[in-house]
């Protein structure tokens, strides 16, 4: 007998074999979705017990269309697409998985890193096309200054997996942690100019709001070291393209190792491809096997917890 109906926004992932088997242990029916927009989840969703909500977004209208819904279960670390105020408003729980992919993105950092140090994918291109003996001029990652711009879990990975490399020194910019929290990973807390200017790899780990959005720009760049490396495998509209086009063009830094993007999918017609000096990746440093199946079992667990009267692991938002 089925007890509950538990909706999937918009059907991203290839299977769902493990929610379902989740929820079915609680008698709840899993039915899959294909939301693009507010109408389309009223539509479709109206009657649901739950959502596992991927992209789609849930506005205030779609919110209020929802008649029973006791949990939005966002599927990943960011909420942006959640109103969360209406969702308060009318009851319903708000959840995410704030330490999801954080070995994943931390894994890809470091490889983007590399890949930018030592050229890799250009050899890689030059040599199968019959190239040998190319000239450039790579670093090795011990004596570096390594700056994180954000200091969360998935920062915080990351130094613990760059903590073997002899690098000179980590600093951290992020108002939120305190000097004595960063100083116990090893780390040390300074103003944005500082890391801006000091480091030799810049790593970007914050979400984008009014505060954060485009604040890679002309003048930030310019405060880098010609030598200095980019990395953002966090929110593409971090970074304004235009100044960061300009950057690499000009040789203001040394390279760039970008898997979020302002525009995505990035196509072959993308600036940025013309470029030798930036490694793409098609914002994939969170998918991994392993990623994916503690994802899909923590926003299954979520819906679980909040559908049996209990509190969730996970709460965004008070009710």
């Amino acid at each position: 007998m089925t007890t509950y109906t538990v909706c999937v926004s918009d059907e991203r992932h290839a299977s769902y074999e493990i929610e379902r088997k989740m929820l079915a242990s609680i008698g709840a029916e899993l039915r899959l979705c294909h939301c693009e927009t507010e109408e389309d989840l009223i539509s479709q969703c109206a009657d649901a017990d739950a959502i596992l909500l991927d992209l789609a977004p849930m506005t205030a209208k779609a919110v209020a269309g929802l008649k029973r819904c006791k949990i939005i279960s966002r599927y990943g670390v960011g909420f942006e697409n959640v109103d969360l105020n209406a969702a308060t408003a009318h009851g319903i729980q708000v959840t995410n998985v704030p330490d999801y992919c954080m070995e994943d993105v931390s894994d890809h950092a470091l490889a983007l890193m590399l890949s930018c140090l030592r050229h890799i994918p250009m050899r890689d291109r030059r040599i199968r096309e019959g190239a040998w003996n190319l000239q450039g001029t790579s670093f090795r990652l011990k004596g570096k200054t390594l700056g994180v711009i954000g200091a969360g879990r998935i920062a915080r990975a990351l130094i613990q997996k760059v903590s073997g490399f002899g690098l000179s020194e980590v600093l951290a910019y992020d108002p939120y942690v305190s000097a004595e929290e960063l100083a116990a990973l090893g780390v040390r807390k300074a103003e944005l100019d500082e890391v801006l200017s000091q480091s030799d790899i810049i790593s970007l780990h914050l979400h984008v709001n009014k505060e954060t959005e485009g604040m890679i720009n002309a003048q930030a760049l310019g405060k880098m070291k010609p030598t200095a490396i980019l990395i953002n495998v966090s929110r593409g509209p971090l970074v304004n393209d235009a100044d960061l086009l300009d950057a690499l063009e000009r040789g203001t830094i040394l390279s760039a190792g970008l898997d979020t993007h302002n525009h995505e999918p990035l196509g072959a017609d993308s600036p940025f491809c013309r470029l030798s000096n930036v490694v793409l990746t098609d914002h994939t440093a969170y998918s991994t096997m392993e990623g994916v199946e503690e994802l899909k079992t923590k926003v299954a667990q979520n819906a679980i917890d909040v559908l049996t009267g209990k509190a969730p692991r996970y709460p965004v938002n008070t009710l």
